[in-house]
């Protein structure tokens, strides 16, 4: 009995040590695998070029929205003629263009049929004075097609570095409109623009019930003298501008020369194709008034 003991006890002796080494040496292998992970995390907080491919974007480069400003395709260009507040004609790359301001839309001065709207002069004033003729500007072409049935090039126009079409928005002498997709990435500013100049009250706010999301609205337009306005134009009729309407072309001049807007080619009254062109017309009242456009006469 008590030799069994005393293997007990040698058994015991024997392996309370190697119970003890197996422990002591598992605890550096945890102790590594933790040293291991710390040093991982540390490298992912530091972004070190051993962790991050430097070719790819980090998070917060990919979260930064591209630059507006920077997806501007602007053109260099040359005022040659004031045609009404909203549209000009410039030089761009040697070639006479008829330029219609983008998502604005300034009261008549010529037109046929609505004639001499309440501050349609002092817009036209006001082109004429910033965008004189000679003056250099940069043309932001509108997205797609780019131009309108008349032919003209639908764009923004830069000054010294700031949008005209804004301009004529914060002198209230323009009120946002012929609003289409896809050129609608400055609407949201004009809308604003606009805004300050409706509390304000300057130019074609000036008059209650005057601008209109339609068009202008002249059937309760007074004399100046009612209005306290300063604006140059008579009362008239109640008339509304749709894009229809909208074009400065001279067209009391009808009957005389006839352009088409896509070919700049004009026709004379007995051409061969003067009463086959029905499309695009825009109306001259000289063949030196078209020429003077860029358009060039007809063979036949």
């Amino acid at each position: 009995m008590n030799n069994r003991i005393l293997q007990l006890i040698i058994s015991f002796i024997v392996i309370i040590p190697i119970i003890l080494s197996g422990c002591s040496s598992s605890e550096p292998s945890i102790q590594k695998s933790d040293s291991k992970t710390s040093s991982v995390v540390k490298n992912n907080e530091v972004h070190t070029n051993e962790t991050t491919d430097p070719k790819t974007p980090s998070l917060s480069q990919t979260e930064v929205p591209p630059s507006k400003t920077g997806n501007k395709k602007l053109l260099p260009a040359t005022i040659v003629k004031n045609v009404d507040g909203d549209t000009i004609n410039v030089n761009l790359n040697g070639k006479i263009e008829k330029v219609r301001m983008l998502c604005v839309d300034t009261p008549e001065t010529h037109h046929p049929r609505l004639g001499v709207q309440p501050f349609g002069p002092e817009a036209s004033e006001y082109t004429k004075e910033i965008l004189s003729v000679g003056t250099k500007v940069e043309i932001e072409p509108g997205i797609g097609d780019g131009r309108d049935k008349y032919g003209r090039l639908l764009a923004y126009i830069y000054v010294n570095g700031k949008m005209f079409n804004e301009m004529l928005l914060e002198k209230g002498l323009a009120r946002v409109a012929y609003i289409y997709a896809p050129n609608t990435q400055y609407v949201d500013e004009f809308y604003a623009i606009q805004k300050k100049a409706q509390e304000k009250g300057v130019g074609i706010w000036s008059i209650e019930n005057y601008a209109q999301e339609d068009g202008y609205n002249t059937e309760n337009v007074k004399e100046t003298e009612e209005t306290g306005t300063n604006s140059k134009a008579s009362s008239g009729n109640n008339y509304q501008n749709n894009p229809s309407d909208d074009q400065e072309s001279n067209l009391d001049c009808k009957g005389k020369i006839k352009g088409n807007a896509n070919s700049h080619i004009y026709h004379v009254p007995g051409g061969s194709f003067y009463d086959s062109t029905t499309d695009n017309i825009v109306w001259f009242c000289s063949e030196k008034e078209a020429q003077d456009e860029g358009y060039r006469k007809s063979k036949r």
